[in-house]
C-alpha cells in the first residue's frame, strides 16, 4: 500500500512519518496474516491428504483380500476339476486295458479292424502309383 492511498485527512493528522509507519505496520500485519492463512491451509490439506490416503489403503487392503479369497476359491475349484478329469481319464484307460485283454470284442476292436483295412488299402494304392511312375524309367 502506498502513502497516496491513505485518506488525506488521516495523512495530514498523522504526518508523513506516522503514515509511513502505519503503512509498514499494516503491511507487516498483512504478511503475517497471509503466512498464517497459508500454513493453516497447508495443515488442513496435509491432514485431509493423510485421511484420504488412509482410506485408500484400507480399501486396497480389502480389495486385495477379496481378490486373494476369490483366487483361492478358483484355484481349489480348478484343482477339483483337474482331479475329476484325471480320474475319468484313468477310468477310461482301465476300460481300454480291459477291452484289450478281451481281444477287442467291442466297438473299439471294430474300429481298429477298419483302420487296419484302410491302412492296407492306402499302402496298396501308394505302391500302385509308385510302380506306375517308375515304369517309364526302366
Amino acid at each position: 500500500m502506498q502513502a497516496s492511498q491513505v485518506p488525506a485527512p488521516l495523512r495530514e493528522r498523522l504526518g508523513p512519518d506516522a503514515t509511513s509507519g502505519l503503512l509498514d505496520l499494516l503491511q507487516d500485519a498483512r504478511d503475517e496474516w497471509r503466512s498464517d492463512v497459508v500454513s493453516l491451509c497447508t495443515e488442513r490439506f496435509e491432514r485431509r491428504l493423510v485421511e484420504e490416503t488412509s482410506k485408500l489403503r484400507v480399501e486396497m487392503a480389502q480389495g486385495f483380500g477379496q481378490l486373494r479369497a476369490e483366487m483361492a476359491q478358483e484355484s481349489a475349484q480348478l484343482r477339483g476339476e483337474m482331479a475329476q478329469g484325471s480320474a475319468q481319464i484313468r477310468a477310461e484307460m482301465a476300460h481300454i486295458r480291459e477291452e484289450m485283454a478281451r481281444g477287442f470284442s467291442t466297438e473299439r476292436g471294430e474300429l481298429m479292424k477298419w483302420m487296419f483295412l484302410f491302412w492296407v488299402g492306402q499302402v496298396v494304392a501308394m505302391a500302385a502309383i509308385m510302380s506306375a511312375m517308375l515304369r517309364p524309367l526302366r
